[in-house]
Order: C-alpha cells, then structure tokens, then sequence
C-alpha cells in the first residue's frame, strides 16, 4: 500500500514539474512596434516607459479612443490605461521562438537523461541490469 502512495506521488510531482516547464518560457521579438500592431495581433505584449519600468500585458486593446493593456490578476482581467507619450518601446510575444524555446529546454534534459540511463543500464558499472 505504501509503495501505490509512494509511485502515485512521485508520478503527480513529475506531471507538475512539466507543467510548470511549459509554461515558464516567452520569447519577445526584438524589433519594437506600435500600439495598434500590437492590438490587432492580441497576444502577450511587453511596454518599456519613459522611467524605463517595464510592464508585461497579456494583450492590448483599443476603446473609446484609449489604448489599455490587460492584465490577469485574481483570475480576473484589468484593463491599464496607456499614455503613448510615455512609451519607448512596445514588443510582442514571439510564439513561434516561445514554441521552440520551451521544447528544447523540456526536450534537451530528458534526452540526456534517457542517454545516461541507457549508457548506464549498457555498462558494468553501477551495477547494470535495468529493464527498460
């Protein structure tokens, strides 16, 4: 019983840990845009100020004559109003190196790890004989 507790918990802090590693990773394209580039592409947007603070949004939208940038806090969306005059720079989520980026730090690891453990499993020492 306690070996069915044991297996159960390591194999849920495993599911947690990748999807923890799926989500960490945005890449930004490093040429800037405007305001409304990046309100028609909707989609994670980062804004460097005048004081050069910047602030992360999960996309920008347009009404009523005010550009605001959305952010997610308590499970809710808050709209920030933006002054274009104390905009530097405006740059959007990059989703196709955000894609590759997050693969390959997943990816990289567990080949590795499989390698070791096949090179490991393959030899004498460490006393060999796993069963894959």
């Amino acid at each position: 019983m306690r070996n069915i507790h044991k297996r159960r918990f390591k194999t849920t802090a495993l599911v947690l840990a990748f999807l923890v590693l799926f989500q960490g990773c945005v890449v930004y394209h490093k040429t800037p845009t405007t305001l409304e580039q990046a309100r028609q592409e909707h989609i994670k947007t980062k804004i460097t100020n005048t004081d050069n603070e910047t602030a992360k949004y999960k996309y920008i939208t347009y009404e009523e004559g005010t550009f605001y940038g959305v952010k997610k806090e308590s499970g809710e969306l808050v709209k920030y109003p933006l002054n274009e005059e104390d905009i530097v720079k405006i740059i959007t989520k990059n989703k196709t190196a955000s894609t590759w980026v997050t693969v390959t730090v997943i990816a990289v690891p567990i080949i590795a790890l499989g390698i070791a453990m096949i090179a490991v499993a393959n030899s004498d020492f460490g006393g060999g004989g796993w069963v894959f």
